[in-house]
């Protein structure tokens, strides 16, 4: 896909239209784009979904708050092929893994981070996430 034509709210809103069908075509009854850039209902649930659209990089969240408080589920949708592709894990999971890696990866540099000590940025590589590839019963689940 090239999507290097859009700003960042056009691939934010791409993605979930696409993670919107992809859910009813995988058993979701009924989801909406709703509320803020991240935001989708799914079946009366609210799901995040996050993209990517640059091959190797990583999904971009903030450690502090890396999902939304009332997510049950986290749709990283990966725009990096020529077809979107979706991995749905628990939003739980992604909470504490996320935070679990930043603190690993601050204690690695000695407890600050370089270049920018505020920052809270953190990456979601492929890997971590890669047991969640099109698991759209976790939605279903709710947990």
């Amino acid at each position: 896909m090239e999507l290097s034509q859009l700003n960042t709210h056009q691939v934010h809103d791409f993605a979930r239209f696409h993670a919107e069908a992809a859910a009813l075509a995988n058993g979701c009854r009924t989801v909406q784009v709703t509320g803020r850039q991240t935001r989708l209902t799914v079946d009366g649930k609210t799901a995040q979904a996050n993209s990517r659209r640059l091959p190797g990089s990583p999904w971009q969240l903030s450690a502090s708050h890396p999902v939304v408080d009332d997510a049950v589920a986290v749709i990283f949708v990966d725009l990096t092929g020529t077809e979107p592709d979706f991995y749905i894990a628990p939003a739980q999971w992604v909470r504490e893994d996320v935070k679990g890696q930043f603190a690993n990866w601050l204690e690695s540099r000695g407890g600050t981070r370089p270049r920018n000590p505020d920052s809270d940025h953190a990456g979601v590589e492929l890997d971590r996430i890669r047991q969640w590839h099109r698991r759209w019963g976790v939605l279903a689940a709710g947990t």
